[in-house]
């Protein structure tokens, strides 16, 4: 039995506040180890400095405790998912899970759009363009700007983004956004568009849009009104539900959950942050939390959010884990109260 193996055993740990820098060390270090000790037996030398390390701060044996129990449930449930499955593909969804879990926290969106002239990576990002309108570009976005002769475009190639244009001067060009299905036009405005796969939604909140199919057989063309927001896709142009007068509240840096479950929370927040977060078993997906959550500090957020909950977080290198705390997955979780 190794040292850490024998020392786990009859301690529980407690919820870390990795807000601590002296904890957050800890735990950046344990899940290093954590990493190292997953694979093959590690040498002589290597067991040496994990003891030599283990031993020499009571944070690092309970940070190194914890985490290697999320690692060991994760290991659990994975083994679980991939039974099911035939021999190749259980090969093919193994080594996806590795490459997930391996995935460095820094990639970001580096490797997508790199000729944008404007790209946002897990922050929201303000943009001033030439002609002195103003972008509030959303995480993991990108758009490209054409303000050649005769031309006001932005391209939005990925993500979405809120739009203030400036006024049209005298004989000057209209203010344009395109997509792959959809053109928006500024009547003197304040805008969003949001790219999906398959279609472009845009949602008005000061004067007018004049929209246009661009996937479309006919070339619709519809225009918004302040207060109206449409889908474009192939199928046409539709309608959307009215939109509230102020704009969206991303555009401030914060999203808004309304006792939704927590595996939709979890989803809206990996966006603004360069870590996967994982939630793990049924029990802990369908918490529901409400609140008010900051985009800048995912982690945070999420803890206010669960507050009141019986799910922990724990962090592992490119990874935040939700799953319910030892001995918890019996009790039912209060909402969070806003």
């Amino acid at each position: 039995m190794s040292l850490a193996d024998g020392s786990r055993r009859g301690r529980r740990s407690a919820r870390p506040d990795s807000g601590q820098p002296g904890n957050r060390a800890a735990t950046e270090q344990a899940s290093l180890w954590v990493v190292r000790r997953s694979g093959q037996p590690p040498d002589a030398r290597a067991q040496s400095e994990f003891e030599t390390w283990y031993q020499a701060d009571a944070s690092h044996a309970a940070a190194y405790d914890r985490l290697a129990r999320v690692w060991r449930s994760m290991a659990e449930v994975d083994r679980a998912a991939l039974r099911a499955r035939p021999a190749r593909k259980r090969r093919a969804a193994a080594a996806a899970l590795l490459a997930a879990l391996a995935l460095p926290a820094w990639l970001g969106l580096k490797g997508e759009h790199p000729l944008a002239d404007y790209r946002s990576g897990a922050e929201v990002l303000n943009v001033a363009l030439p002609d002195g309108s103003r972008v509030v570009l959303d995480a993991r976005s990108a758009l490209d700007v054409d303000f050649s002769a005769g031309r006001r475009e932005v391209r939005l190639l990925a993500g979405r983004a809120l739009f203030e244009p400036a006024p049209r001067t005298p004989g000057g060009a209209p203010f344009t956004v395109l997509t792959g299905q959809a053109s928006a036009t500024a009547l003197g405005t304040r805008y969003t568009v949001s790219r999906h796969q398959d279609s472009t939604r845009v949602a008005v909140y000061e004067h007018s849009v004049a929209l246009r199919c661009l996937v479309c057989a006919d070339s619709r063309t519809l225009t918004l009104e302040a207060g109206e927001g449409a889908d474009v896709s192939p199928a046409g142009i539709l309608p959307d539900a009215p939109v509230r007068p102020a704009p969206p509240a991303w555009t401030r840096g914060l999203l808004v959950f309304d006792d939704v479950p927590l595996a939709e929370a979890a989803q809206r927040l990996s966006r603004y942050t360069r870590k996967h977060i994982l939630v793990l078993g049924g029990p802990a997906r369908a918490v529901r939390v409400s609140g008010t959550a900051q985009v800048s500090d995912p982690a945070r957020a999420l803890s206010l959010l669960l507050a009141q909950t019986p799910v922990r977080i724990d962090e592992l290198p490119g990874l935040l884990v939700l799953r319910m705390d030892d001995g918890a997955s019996g009790k039912s979780a209060k909402p969070i109260s806003k």
